[in-house]
């Protein structure tokens, strides 16, 4: 069989389906804007009317609020092009209006169809997919709200505490300071006679034993005539969050060990 009787017949059946299904009647209360006169015609499930008005889309829109309402109907108009778009559901048909402003005043077409599954199919599309989309937005409104930074703690105020003395056990008279990122220090010094390894050891133990966790410490085996390093901590709570903070650097000077310890909080 040619493709083109293929086709031709395909268009045959289609239209016998459609003059086979009953077409719609449109509502006996929807008339026209008053004064216009309107076409209707009717193909299988589909009614259509169309008329022209001398009245500006606003005062046909106004028209149909008024049927809709003393009909008891939703009345949901949208803005679409040049004009409106109504949509609604009746028992017969579901219902789709579009005024479109024209020269002379408004053109309207006026559908009233039966979906697949009976009159209010349209509707019911519609209100799903409203409903789907009140959803989303609640689902949504979450992400809408501001979200504040957590609080934090305050820093402790560095107090030198009276056991972080000199190697020969003489008290330290610290000075305040502050570093370059705002941090509220304590610093004292002091030349040390013995070597750089004893003193970093003395200093390593000394923390230990006051609750400090020493994480780092330069290694014994480090050149005589190099810098040392003391480094501990310990948390205001926990494992977590503000900390205060021992550093001792020791550098080897002609008098002996310069010492210098300084005590920070930080977070």
């Amino acid at each position: 069989m040619q493709p083109r009787t293929s086709l031709l017949l395909g268009i045959f059946a289609l239209a016998g389906l459609l003059c086979a299904q009953t077409a719609p009647r449109m509502p006996s209360w929807l008339s026209p804007y008053p004064g216009a006169s309107e076409q209707t015609r009717a193909l299988g499930p589909v009614a259509e009317s169309n008329y022209t008005a001398t009245a500006a889309p606003r005062e046909v829109l106004a028209h149909y609020r008024q049927l809709f309402q003393a009909s008891g109907q939703r009345f949901q108009p949208t803005p679409g092009g040049a004009g409106f778009m109504i949509r609604g559901a009746t028992e017969d048909c579901d219902l789709f209006i579009r005024i479109r402003r024209t020269d002379s005043g408004s053109a309207v077409q006026i559908t009233c169809s039966v979906g697949p599954d009976g009159p209010g199919h349209t509707q019911r599309v519609v209100d799903q997919a409203e409903a789907d989309s009140r959803r989303r937005e609640q689902s949504m409104a979450k992400y809408d709200q501001p979200v504040y930074p957590t609080p934090q703690k305050a820093l402790a105020v560095p107090v030198w505490p009276a056991w972080l003395v000199r190697t020969d056990g003489a008290a330290l008279n610290p000075t305040k300071g502050a570093d370059q990122f705002g941090y509220r220090y304590l610093r004292a010094s002091f030349i040390g006679g013995d070597s750089r390894n004893d003193i970093q050891a003395y200093y390593a133990a000394l923390l230990k034993a006051n609750g400090y966790e020493v994480y780092m410490q330069s290694l014994a085996a480090v050149p005589a005539n190099s810098k040392g390093l003391v480094e501990a901590r310990r948390h205001a709570a926990g494992d977590s969050g503000p900390r205060m903070v021992i550093r001792i650097e020791l550098t080897p000077v002609e008098q002996g060990i310069s010492v210098d310890l300084r005590m920070t909080s930080r977070r």
